[in-house]
């Protein structure tokens, strides 16, 4: 991996930035869980530059892909839901 923790422990570390880039860094099935808490789609455009629906579906799918790709076959992929 060329990116550098954020944070280490002793069994695991925390990588902060963008997770589409950070993914690619990581070796097929090398991850015990991937928990993460993404934007979502919303009706009303925030501040922040939200994504309609139909380019969130696209945008998370993509994420996915790229979760499965990196995660064992024993792997959890948790994600938080908020309203």
């Amino acid at each position: 991996m060329t990116s550098e923790p954020y944070y280490t422990a002793e069994n695991g570390a925390c990588y902060h930035g963008d997770s589409r880039e950070l993914l690619e860094e990581l070796p097929d099935e090398s991850i015990d869980l991937v928990l993460t808490s993404p934007p979502f789609a919303l009706t009303k455009k925030k501040e922040y530059g939200n994504k309609d629906t139909e380019e969130y579906n696209d945008w998370f799918m993509e994420f996915a892909e790229k979760i499965k790709r990196v995660l064992k076959p024993t792997g959890s992929f948790c994600h938080r839901y908020r309203r």
